[in-house]
């Protein structure tokens, strides 16, 4: 009976110890643009990556299913504790139902958007200036959290585990 009791609790202990090292795990890296196609399905993706000393933010949903069925609209903040500058990129501009925009934030810290999708990609690129040191994202798709398998991070399209994450600004080569 104690040699079970023993085995349980050393089997308890090991299965936490590897959570605890998944959850503490590192972050997806983010170099290179993800290659991979969007996760099935067919209901859009957020892709980020770091290429040429710049951070990108694209939604598409050019490879989605019923992709001119129904209009997306991909929302979010990107918040950092250094000064970034922003570039929108493949943006609708004007007022009609696939406008795009985006919101620096008065503090010169982050940005929030709104890209309105229907078949197509929206971008925004950013810098980060050097005093720079973690990169916050929250998104929404249709006003909810998407399944992070939605997200692609860098060249691999890896995933975070929510969509809330952070990255570091000057990711590892």
């Amino acid at each position: 009976m104690r040699l079970r009791a023993a085995t349980c609790a050393g089997a308890a202990l090991a299965l936490g110890m590897m959570q605890a090292a998944l959850v503490a795990g590192d972050p997806p890296n983010p170099l290179g643009f993800p290659k991979g196609p969007d996760p099935g399905g067919g209901v859009g993706v957020f892709r980020v990556w770091y290429e040429g000393g710049a951070w990108h933010l694209r939604t598409s949903t050019e490879n989605s299913v019923g992709k001119k069925d129904k209009l997306l609209v991909f929302t979010g903040t990107v918040k950092c504790d250094g000064k970034m500058t922003i570039e929108g990129k493949k943006l609708e501009k004007g007022k009609g139902k696939t406008s795009d925009s985006f919101t620096p934030h008065a503090d010169g810290k982050g940005f929030d958007f709104e890209f309105k999708t229907y078949g197509a990609t929206d971008e925004v690129v950013f810098k980060i200036a050097d005093s720079g040191k973690k990169l916050n994202f929250k998104f929404l798709l249709n006003g909810e959290k998407p399944a992070a398998l939605r997200i692609m991070i860098g060249e691999k399209g890896e995933h975070p585990d929510k969509s809330e994450f952070s990255l570091p600004t000057k990711p590892a080569k």
